[in-house]
């Protein structure tokens, strides 16, 4: 998901997509790495489709990221996830 090529960026961005649940530890390191929010929304995206409650405490901040569109993933990738956590933080957004 690093690359500056779009089409290359995508398609890293679907090869990971259906394999997120097994990914998440590496998906929680690549959001802390993200370079900007176009990487980090995507992801938030991808943490979502993991449905892991895992990744919660890393979403919770995203909440308030100063980009509306990492806003909005955050709350996407919270509904995604069922715990109570992840459903009272969207409650609460």
């Amino acid at each position: 998901l690093r690359s500056p090529d779009p089409e290359t960026f995508e398609g890293a961005y679907a090869c990971l997509r259906p394999i997120a649940a097994e990914i998440v530890p590496e998906l929680l390191q690549g959001l802390s790495r993200a370079a900007d929010s176009y990487e980090r929304g995507k992801f938030v995206e991808l943490l979502g489709h993991s449905k892991s409650p895992a990744a919660v405490p890393a979403l919770k901040p995203e909440l308030s990221h100063p980009d509306q569109d990492v806003r909005q993933w955050a709350v996407t990738a919270l509904r995604e996830i069922s715990s109570p956590e992840a459903h009272s933080l969207v409650a609460d957004y």
